[in-house]
């Protein structure tokens, strides 16, 4: 999905994903843009006509990360109808951002979390922060509707679909793996749901 048309993708495009890989696949030592430009065919110049800088690439993933799973949490907000369709719609859209962006903010979190450069680890804390807020309330609004085990904290909850996912991209990237990082959204939410929802939700959904 993601490579299929690559060829016919803009330059800067290119660039992003590419850029994006070798962060996961190679970490980020080995994001120069000698290594970037050495597999697009292009001069390092090229690189720099598009971004003023490497950390001006790594600003483009992250952003355009934090803002798609963002706006992609309101959407479902909006559209479900209950605390499980809300929660589908944002798992659903959060896996395809990862999988635009091959995986690389959540290697990001980790590798820039305990960075001197606060430019992307305050961006980072905030979008977590945020995306954390929004979940904790669409756990607390199911709890209160007796669908979500009444046990759980809203906030650990939150966290813990944060993790999972983060979870499945270190298990990619250790496992040297190669394709989607989620190979099967569907199982992926399924085995989320099951520590969430109480007996009678899951029975009604069967």
């Amino acid at each position: 999905m993601i490579t299929e048309d690559f060829d016919t993708l803009p330059t800067k495009e290119k660039i992003i994903r590419v850029g994006a890989e070798i962060i996961v696949k190679e970490g980020l030592r080995k994001f120069t843009a000698k290594n970037i430009a050495d597999r697009l065919g292009i001069t390092d110049a090229a690189i720099f006509k598009h971004f003023k800088s490497m950390d001006d690439i790594i600003l483009e993933i992250i952003n355009r990360y934090v803002s798609k799973c963002s706006k992609s949490a309101d959407e479902a907000i909006r559209k479900g109808r209950n605390a499980r369709e809300i929660l589908e719609i944002l798992l659903r859209e959060h896996i395809k951002v990862l999988e635009e962006t091959k995986g690389a903010v959540p290697i990001l979190c980790f590798e820039l979390s305990r960075s001197e450069d606060k430019q992307f680890s305050q961006i980072l804390k905030s979008f977590v922060e945020n995306y954390k807020e929004k979940i904790s309330k669409i756990i607390k609004e199911g709890q209160e509707k007796g669908c979500i085990k009444p046990e759980l904290d809203p906030e650990d909850t939150s966290l813990f679909f944060i993790g999972s996912i983060q979870a499945k991209v270190f298990a990619y990237t250790i496992l040297e793996k190669d394709g989607p990082i989620i190979e099967n959204p569907d199982i992926f939410i399924e085995q989320i749901f099951y520590g969430i929802f109480s007996p009678e939700e899951k029975h009604h959904r069967h």
